[in-house]
């Protein structure tokens, strides 16, 4: 029996760590001496168990629109990423980071400066994501891999013992000098956990060698991420009822592209320049919300007009209505460094092979003195249908009201026609945490295959 979704939403995020070793005329006796002048940065205090309100979940969504006004700066077509993925990804690293570099990355992605508690937190995170995908049609997974060099480094116990118990991370000891086959592993670890929506996360030039005369420079460290969701709408669009439509692409230039169409009950809200939507899925668990721009702007200026605060006002003054709703079919696949975008928020020295910290990694020695963060990149993949394996939109109802005796009436009927460039954003309702963001400025623009 063919099993149909109407929702499905792939990520990876590639950190990978470079491994700088001192070589050559250096002589260790000096590398002894820098390495006291340089004594790392000694862990932050631990903050103890993770509080009942999970804290990260304002880093991670302030991370996420701080992310996508970024890729808007630049972006010229449809975008799909997951903030959320880079957050858990990252944090692999942070946790061994130390002086500036510490303090970068948590200013750039919201870290909290307790190491306990962010990997507290993002452990309760995992597991309410995974206790929300039970429903039979969800598929919800998260997954941490680290590919650790054994050729030069010596990883510290604390921290292998660390990426194993704290982050749930598949360990796997590689000499990255073998590049073809390292890629073809860790690729087909992605693979797996994606449903093979992303099969291709890193290639042998990314872990090459930088090695030159007096410098050993080589790869020490792979980080991945996965997160993959696939489910079903709560209220379901008819097939028959999707049709090509116009779409604005500009002021001035429209395009058909194939519209789905359904009138529902769905928690609306608008303002002075946002209508916004939140579609859910089977079971209410996730959402997807949707801020469409009352004039046709470039996804430049709407990420412009959007912060935090503008959704979280428009998401608690959602109420239920009405709703005729016209919204496109589109498939997006992305694959980017994330390293600019870093950068750009002030984490630069993470990258500098000079001055990184992530001390707490590794055990110095004469041939592996320090560890630096090469690049990190993110591969995500989503495509949106109506369809769903049966019609079960009717066991999901929203409810507003508290000790009424009877449902009041719904406000007039809204219009909700999502036929200009739009933002999304894809919801765990409980932790109100983004799992994925993006927008469409062209529904029809077909996926570029995976690099």
């Amino acid at each position: 029996m063919k099993r149909n979704r109407a929702k499905h939403v792939a990520a990876i995020v590639a950190a990978l760590c470079a491994l700088l070793v001192l070589w050559g005329p250096t002589r260790a006796q000096d590398v002894e001496k820098k390495e006291a002048a340089e004594a790392p940065a000694g862990a932050a205090p631990a903050q103890g168990a993770a509080a009942e309100k999970l804290e990260i979940t304002d880093g991670i969504n302030t991370f996420t629109v701080d992310y996508l006004k970024h890729l808007a700066r630049t972006s010229t077509g449809n975008e799909i990423a997951s903030p959320q993925g880079i957050f858990h990804g990252l944090a692999m690293s942070y946790v061994a980071s130390g002086g500036e570099t510490r303090k970068e990355l948590a200013a750039a992605l919201h870290f909290p400066d307790g190491d306990e508690k962010l990997i507290a937190e993002l452990a309760t995170l995992r597991g309410q994501f995974m206790a929300a995908a039970k429903h039979k049609r969800i598929e919800m997974n998260v997954a941490n891999g680290a590919w650790l060099d054994s050729t030069y480094a010596t990883f510290k116990k604390d921290y292998v013992e660390r990426l194993k118990k704290a982050f749930d991370a598949a360990l796997h000891s590689v000499e990255f000098k073998e590049r073809a086959k390292v890629c073809k592993e860790i690729n087909a670890w992605a693979a797996r956990h994606t449903n093979n929506r992303i099969t291709n996360v890193i290639a042998p030039k990314d872990i090459e060698s930088k090695s030159r005369p007096g410098w050993i420079i080589e790869p020490g460290l792979v980080t991945v991420n996965a997160i993959y969701f696939k489910a079903d709408w709560a209220s379901q669009f008819d097939k028959k009822a999707t049709r090509d439509r116009p779409f604005h692409l500009d002021p001035k230039k429209t395009e058909d592209v194939p519209m789905m169409h359904q009138e529902s009950v769905f928690p609306y809200a608008e303002n002075d320049d946002f209508k916004f939507l939140e579609m859910a899925y089977i079971d209410g668990h996730f959402s997807m919300y949707v801020l469409l721009p009352k004039k046709i702007i470039s996804v430049k200026d709407l990420m412009a007009g959007v912060d935090g605060d503008v959704i979280k006002k428009l998401r608690w003054d959602a109420a239920p209505h009405e709703v005729d709703v016209l919204f496109p079919k589109f498939e997006v696949r992305s694959h980017a460094s994330v390293k600019d975008a870093l950068a750009e928020m002030g984490a630069k020295t993470a990258f500098d092979w000079k001055k990184a910290n992530f001390d707490r990694m590794i055990i110095k020695k004469f041939e592996a003195y320090r560890i630096y963060l090469s690049e990190v990149y993110h591969d995500a993949w989503i495509e949106v249908n109506e369809e769903g394996t049966e019609a079960a939109a009717a066991t999901t109802t929203v409810h507003y009201s508290i000790g009424c005796s009877a449902p009041p009436p719904l406000p007039p009927k809204a219009e909700f026609h999502a036929d200009r460039p739009f933002l999304f954003l894809i919801v765990h309702n409980a932790s109100r945490s983004a799992l994925f963001g993006g927008w469409i400025t062209n529904p029809k623009t077909k996926p570029a295959p995976s690099p």
